[in-house]
């Protein structure tokens, strides 16, 4: 049994999609559900922090219906799956939206839970799982947004930045899938990489 963690996905998403290489969004989505499917087995867990889609409801959707039939054959195994959502600013499952407490349900047919953060216990440190990184780190040339969500914590797992490399700051590593090649990440290589560069 392992647990994986990776975040934006961003399934459906044709400027995201344009961004990583691939000017048809089937393809890339096609990859990332692959890359999805080639590393989980039954009895795993898979954290993702955010960004399923754009948000936009069509592609929300049809993400939430891709990743639900991806999910479903672990699900059914004896040993079963479990699937947890660390809710991104383009989920609309996500407390910055009005309408969050409305599409709650819906993210819950796909996802066991559904959060803006978690805190988890690595090796005795608190580790914090969140979508965002802390306040005042954004995309290149862009101010930091939402700053009020974002953790102020020591040791941080994130997405959001679309980043190349895992580690953002001291202290943080970015799961995003531009920093691993478009893989999940086992959380054994996300708590190796926080702890080796946070010495």
């Amino acid at each position: 049994m392992s647990t994986w963690i990776t975040a934006d996905l961003h399934l459906g998403h044709p400027f995201v999609a344009k961004l990583r290489g691939y000017p048809d969004v089937s393809q890339h989505d096609r990859i990332i559900v692959e890359n999805l499917r080639a590393a989980l087995r039954p009895g795993d867990v898979l954290w993702v922090l955010g960004d399923i889609s754009s948000g936009w409801g069509p592609q929300e959707e049809r993400a939430l219906d891709v990743l639900d039939a991806t999910f479903r054959a672990l699900r059914e195994t004896p040993a079963g799956f479990s699937v947890h959502l660390i809710a991104g600013n383009h989920d609309t499952c996500n407390p910055l939206h009005p309408e969050s407490h409305l599409r709650q349900r819906r993210f819950l047919d796909v996802f066991d839970s559904v959060q803006t953060f978690q805190m988890v216990e690595w090796g005795g440190e608190q580790v914090y799982l969140s979508h965002f990184p802390r306040p005042g780190y954004e995309h290149d040339n862009m101010d930091s947004r939402h700053d009020e969500l974002r953790l102020d914590v020591p040791l941080l797992v994130h997405g959001h930045l679309h980043s190349s490399r895992p580690v953002t700051g001291h202290g943080m590593v970015d799961v995003g899938v531009e920093a691993w090649d478009l893989h999940p990440v086992p959380a054994k290589v996300v708590q190796e990489t926080l702890f080796t560069q946070s010495l």
